[in-house]
C-alpha cells in the first residue's frame, strides 16, 4: 500500500491512483497545491499493485544513450509559436496522420494544467508550448493503455516523473506503437502559488475572504484563492518569443477582447 512519509518520495504521476483495481487512492493537495496520494484504507485489498507501478519504489534501469540529434521545425510560425524547437507539432501530425492519439498537457478554464489527449489536430495546438506547473495527470495513463492495446500509434508528452510513471504503469511493457517523449525539467512550481497570483493580479482575490478562510484552513488557504467569472485573460504563454525573439524569453499574459 503507498503510504507516504518524504515527499521526495512522490511525483504526484497518479500511476497508483490509476492502477488501483479498487479506486481507493486520490490525489489531495498540500499547502502547496502539489498532489500527492491518500488511500482509504478501509477499502483496500492489499494487493500492492499501486506499490509494483511507482516509478520511486521501481526505478528503471538506465539505457546507454543511442543517439543524439539536434532539430528544428523548419516552420518559422510554428517555431515561434513554440517554447523551443517546435519539434513537438511535427511529431504529433505525423501520428494524427496514421490515426493515432496525442497526449499532452492544456490549460483549462481557470488556467491550471491537465493532460488530455486529441484524435484531431486542431486539438493538438492547444498543447503546444511549455507550461511550468504540474498537470494534473487524471486517467492518461490508463487511456494511453487502452489505445495501445488497440494497435493505435500513441504519442505521450510529459516531465520525466510522468513518462516513468506511464512506463511503470504499463509495466514496462515494449509497446512499439508508443512514442513517450520528456524533456529537460528543473522540477514544476507550486500550483498553489500559481493560483493565488492568478487571482491577486487578474481577478477573484479578496483579501477580506482570504484571511476569513486562513482562520478556518489555516496554511490550506493559499489553495482557495480562484479567478473569477469576469478574468480578463485571454492567453498565456512561458517563454514567448514574439517581440524578443529568441535573446530574452518572456511570461506573457494577453487581455480577452471583450
Amino acid at each position: 500500500m503507498i503510504h507516504i512519509t518524504d515527499k521526495k518520495n512522490c511525483c504526484g504521476c497518479a500511476a497508483c491512483v490509476q492502477r488501483c483495481p479498487k479506486q481507493c487512492i486520490r490525489l489531495e493537495e498540500d499547502t502547496e497545491g502539489f498532489l500527492y496520494p491518500q488511500v482509504d484504507e478501509e477499502t483496500c485489498i492489499k494487493c500492492g499493485l499501486c506499490e509494483k507501478v511507482c516509478p520511486i519504489l521501481n526505478h528503471a534501469d538506465k539505457l546507454p544513450v543511442q543517439e543524439v540529434l539536434a532539430v528544428k521545425n523548419p516552420d518559422e510560425e510554428e517555431r515561434m509559436n513554440s517554447s523551443s524547437g517546435g519539434v513537438f507539432l511535427p511529431l504529433a501530425r505525423e501520428v494524427i496522420n496514421q490515426g493515432g492519439v496525442v497526449f499532452g498537457a492544456v490549460y483549462d478554464e481557470s488556467w491550471e494544467v491537465h493532460h488530455v489527449y486529441a484524435e484531431k489536430i486542431e486539438d493538438v495546438y492547444p498543447m503546444m508550448g511549455s507550461k511550468y506547473l504540474q498537470s494534473k495527470i487524471g486517467n492518461s495513463f490508463k487511456d494511453a493503455e487502452r489505445f495501445l492495446k488497440q494497435g493505435r500509434e500513441v504519442l505521450f508528452v510529459g516531465s520525466p516523473c510522468q513518462i516513468a510513471g506511464l512506463r511503470t504503469y504499463l509495466r514496462n511493457k515494449q509497446y512499439q506503437n508508443l512514442l513517450a517523449v520528456d524533456f529537460l525539467c528543473h522540477g514544476v512550481p507550486s500550483p498553489g502559488v500559481w493560483r493565488r497570483y492568478l487571482a491577486e493580479t487578474y481577478g477573484g482575490y479578496d483579501a477580506n475572504e482570504q484571511s476569513r478562510l486562513q482562520a478556518t484552513a489555516g496554511k490550506n488557504s493559499v489553495l482557495l484563492s480562484s479567478l473569477n467569472a469576469t478574468s480578463p485573460i485571454g492567453d498565456i504563454k512561458f517563454r514567448d518569443k514574439t517581440e524578443s525573439g529568441w535573446k530574452k524569453f518572456r511570461f506573457v499574459v494577453r487581455y480577452t477582447l471583450r
